[in-house]
């Protein structure tokens, strides 16, 4: 029997792949105003043009809390992953 794994998003073993995204984050959200919430943060990436990869961390987190800083919001998608 032969097995066909899927190419594409899973390619990379899954700490590789967000060691890389939170450093897009941090390069993507450089100079965001906080306090901010989850939707400011995914607007801000929109807005930047940044890849929607990670708008879909940031999607995970909660939508009603308050983020004080950049590394609160990068410790919360790493939990998240």
């Amino acid at each position: 029997m032969t097995v066909v794994e899927p190419r594409g998003v899973h390619d990379h073993p899954p700490d590789v792949t967000l060691e890389q995204d939170l450093d897009d984050l941090r390069a993507a959200l450089a100079g965001h105003p906080f306090p901010t919430r989850q939707d400011d943060l995914m607007a801000a990436c929109l807005g930047r043009q940044a890849p929607v990869r990670l708008c879909s961390r940031l999607s995970t987190l909660s939508h009603r809390r308050v983020y004080a800083s950049l590394a609160e919001v990068l410790d919360d998608v790493a939990d998240r992953a």
